[in-house]
């Protein structure tokens, strides 16, 4: 009975982490450049349940198409002891672009990059913006709502410094305004696209192609870090597999609204499952201390 007990106290704990993981993705469903997460549940090891002293003294009893001696243990099947969720592991699908006609709103496309085979499965790379963080250390954002601050330099909306194809962060000197740049599909930033005469290259923005995405980090909401450097397409001898940035667009979030709301009350129905389990069982001992007591 206590068995029982603990497995559906355990699938309470799993299914509000579970929760917890759907209530994020939902705050952050209009988030640019946003990846879910996805929480994964396993189960606790099984347990072997057998029989013992089950059977007649002469041992003349057939159980599983053999003879059981007096007194032998015999197996009855396997059982699940509770449930539990091992980790949280981000979705890296491409979100839909949004037009904002912003200049420095910029979007990542890399449904060109072909997947590869790694550890036995098919793996998806990703493409990132990398960015500078306060501490010094890069990490490597889909969000690219960009903006210049005081200093001429490149940041993203939380702040952090956006890192050009020198690994270096952009900087846009000159006093030139964002209205007064374009941006091609390889990230090149152009001054003065419309004149001619003023027309120069003034920066290019780099670009991060995690080859194994899972082997990153969630640092913060928009934000993940390798343990290892990530190399930008524009390195020497790097090609570009197939990423294209598209100005004026904001990539959302890849949350699908509808979907988590529809499993956050899916896990609900279950708590609350699990919640009369509990019950049952309180009752169940009160009535067998009660009767105990009373025989007593």
């Amino acid at each position: 009975m206590i068995r029982g007990l603990y497995s559906a106290a355990s699938g309470m704990f799993a299914l509000e982490r579970k929760q917890e993981t759907l209530a994020d993705n939902l705050a952050n469903a209009q988030t640019p450049g946003y990846k879910k997460d996805d929480a994964v549940q396993r189960a606790f090891p099984k347990l072997l349940l057998q029989r013992i002293r089950d059977f007649s003294e002469n041992g003349n009893v057939q159980a599983a198409g053999a003879f059981q001696l007096p007194g032998q243990a015999v197996r009855i099947g396997e059982l699940s002891n509770g449930v539990y969720t091992q980790e949280r592991i981000p979705s890296f699908n491409q979100g839909s672009l949004v037009q904002t006609s912003n200049p420095l709103d910029l979007a990542i496309e890399d449904q060109g990059i072909p997947t590869q085979m790694i550890n036995g499965r098919q793996v998806k790379p990703a493409a990132f913006f990398a960015v500078q963080m306060p501490d010094g250390t890069v990490g490597y954002t889909r969000n690219g709502k960009f903006d210049l601050d005081a200093n001429g330099h490149l940041v993203t909306s939380e702040g952090y410094l956006v890192l050009g194809a020198d690994h270096t962060p952009v900087t846009i000197t000159d006093s030139i305004s964002k209205e007064d740049l374009s941006i091609n599909a390889d990230g090149q930033l152009i001054a003065y696209p419309s004149d001619p005469s003023k027309t120069r290259v003034a920066g290019q923005i780099g670009i991060a192609v995690v080859q194994n995405p899972l082997d990153l980090r969630r640092v913060g909401g928009n934000v993940f870090q390798s343990a290892n450097p990530v190399p930008f397409i524009q390195d020497a001898g790097g090609t570009n597999p197939g990423v294209s940035l598209h100005q004026g667009f904001i990539e959302q979030s890849n949350v699908d609204t509808g979907q988590t709301m529809t499993d956050m009350m899916m896990a609900i129905r279950g708590y609350e499952a699990n919640q009369k389990v509990i019950g049952v069982y309180d009752n169940s001992l009160q009535q067998l201390y009660s009767i105990g007591k009373i025989n007593g």
